[in-house]
């Protein structure tokens, strides 16, 4: 049948939530090590890009070649995130203490601006899988891909609380558990890959027309095929 041909749309999309799956588990086990948290999320996002444009066919493979590639980078600027986050949790607490006029007013600022914090760390380990930069460097592109996508990047930012939502509201007995461990945050990954994906190839194709020495070679049959798929997207 047809429906079941490698190269059907159907077993395409069945081939890529199997690989998002595994990247889930994958990121799941080498989160718990908090230490390394930064590299598996940062080897997490760089393999949902390269599902999304369909760069990677050895899943595990690219996933640890990241994890190894970033781990130095991606576990200092981790570590700048734990402060970070230890600070915005005081903040909290001391913004729900507040008491008199303007008190909402204040909590409504301190909680936006925490808000854009959190959005900006979850844009700097896309960023860092993909371009090569400093740290300090890769945390300022961050915070301005975040400023220059903000819309998509709060969208990003509802993405990834979804599943906590669902662990905290509905607790464990919820049928939608099971999609939670399966797709808790490699599917956020994927769609947010899908949110940042233009933006990033804008700044991709400056660098190669500014830098075309290090333009990556195209093959003609894999070129071709891109533009089929883009045409069959459309």
């Amino acid at each position: 049948m047809r429906l079941f041909n490698p190269d059907s749309k159907f077993m395409v999309a069945l081939t890529k939530m199997a690989d998002l799956m595994w990247i889930n588990i994958l990121t799941l086990a080498l989160c718990f090590p908090i230490i390394t948290m930064g590299a598996a999320l940062t080897a997490k996002d760089y393999m949902c890009y390269k599902l999304l444009k369909n760069e990677e066919t050895g899943t595990t493979k690219g996933f640890f070649r990241s994890f190894k590639q970033n781990f130095k980078q991606a576990t200092l600027i981790w570590l700048i995130m734990l402060v970070v986050i230890v600070l915005g949790i005081f903040d909290v607490f001391f913004a729900l203490g507040l008491e008199g006029d303007g008190t909402q007013i204040v909590r409504a600022v301190m909680f936006a601006f925490l808000f854009f914090i959190y959005i900006g760390c979850i844009m700097i380990f896309p960023v860092l899988a993909r371009f090569d930069n400093t740290i300090k460097g890769t945390i300022k592109s961050g915070l301005h891909m975040t400023v220059a996508i903000l819309p998509r990047a709060i969208l990003m930012g509802i993405l990834y609380l979804i599943p906590v939502a669902i662990l905290l509201f509905i607790g464990i007995e919820s049928p939608l558990i099971p999609i939670v461990i399966m797709f808790g945050i490699s599917g956020p990954g994927y769609l947010s890959a899908m949110l940042y994906r233009k933006a990033f190839e804008q700044v991709e194709n400056r660098f190669y027309e500014e830098h075309p020495d290090q333009a990556p070679e195209i093959d003609p049959v894999e070129e071709a095929m891109q533009a089929a798929m883009k045409r069959d997207e459309k």
